[in-house]
């Protein structure tokens, strides 16, 4: 990011640090309808190399950084759907498009953002201690600061065909990713948490699945979606349990604590739907409980996150997220 792009960024910021909403009901073009529920957390993985910029205190779209003035009008207001369309679809797709780019990607998958992190690694070769894994608490912001891929898909695919044809592959079995959009420049700082790739693997974050270890070792050269379909499947099919499982669930509790107590019971549940073996739900238990103590507060927030996703079918990895909170909640009722 250049110096007086990152400059202007922040006076803007002491001026107005309020979001650019999605708010499709606020142009009679737009057929009124409800727009799904963001989740309460949602994923970043960043890189020096990522488009536009983003740290903890901010995250700008490539237009946003560049210091475009449309950065900061609604995609919703545009006068030139076509185009508006491709523009979209090509952000989806990871196309460059000359005209520019609004929109900056978020996930509800831990699992897809941390396997992007070594595809980021081997990629552009950006060493494991540049790249960051950012949590953002969505209950911070205005409703309407995020919006699913899908809302935003079905608005503009009448208008693009490429975008048409991605509607299709999104609403498919397989290639979902639980993907969220913010636009222009969003303002996180105290609304965030992040974390080095490099300080979760040193916590054991490789040890979480088979496949990450391969990851680490560049084992599927330039490859991302597909090796998080093959890892869908093996979280489904369930293997034996470990006899490890204490040292794996101590490992995945020391990642999800580095990340504070804020952030750490939903983080440790990303991290223990991750693991394809049969989970022992009293050792979980215990270790969570024993580890965290949760408080009632706490506990419940955590169910309620957990409650509210939008889980579309090809997303093992939240679908057993959600079993494994539902467990853990009847065993706290049932005082275990």
């Amino acid at each position: 990011m250049a110096f007086e792009a990152l400059s202007s960024a922040f006076s803007n910021a002491s001026l107005d640090d309020r979001p650019v909403l999605f708010s499709p009901s606020s142009y009679p073009r737009w057929t009124e309808r409800a727009l799904e529920p963001v989740p309460r957390f949602l994923f970043r993985v960043y890189t020096p190399r990522s488009d536009g910029f983003t740290d903890d205190t901010v995250v700008c779209s490539r237009d946003a950084n560049a210091g475009k003035p449309g950065s900061t009008k609604d995609v919703f207001a545009t006068q030139a759907l076509p185009a508006t369309a491709k523009s979209i679809a090509d952000h989806l797709r990871w196309y460059w498009n000359d005209s520019g780019d609004n929109l900056v990607s978020w996930s509800s998958s831990m699992l897809f953002v941390i396997r992007y992190i070594f595809y980021r690694h081997h990629n552009d070769k950006t060493p494991l201690d540049k790249i960051h894994l950012l949590v953002l608490d969505t209950k911070k912001f205005p409703v309407g600061t995020f919006i699913q891929d899908l809302d935003l898909i079905s608005f503009f695919a009448p208008f693009d065909a490429d975008l048409s044809s991605l509607e299709v592959l999104r609403t498919g079995d397989t290639y979902y990713f639980g993907e969220y959009l913010s636009q222009g420049s969003l303002y996180i700082n105290g609304r965030c948490r992040k974390e080095s790739a490099q300080s979760m693997i040193d916590r054991g974050l490789l040890n979480m699945h088979p496949a990450l270890e391969s990851a680490f070792r560049n084992q599927a050269p330039g490859q991302w979606a597909k090796p998080v379909i093959a890892i869908r499947e093996t979280i489904r099919q369930v293997g034996e349990p470990r006899l490890d499982l204490p040292e794996l669930l101590d490992q995945a509790l020391k990642i999800a604590s580095s990340f504070g107590n804020h952030w750490r019971f939903p983080i440790a549940i990303h991290l223990l739907a991750l693991m394809p073996y049969r989970l022992d739900a009293d050792q979980v238990s215990t270790k969570l409980f024993a580890g965290f103590e949760p408080s009632k507060k706490e506990m419940d927030a955590c169910a309620k996150y957990w409650q509210s996703i939008t889980v579309p079918k090809p997303m093992a990895e939240l679908v057993r997220g959600q079993s494994i909170m539902r467990t853990l909640c009847s065993m706290r009722a049932q005082g275990q």
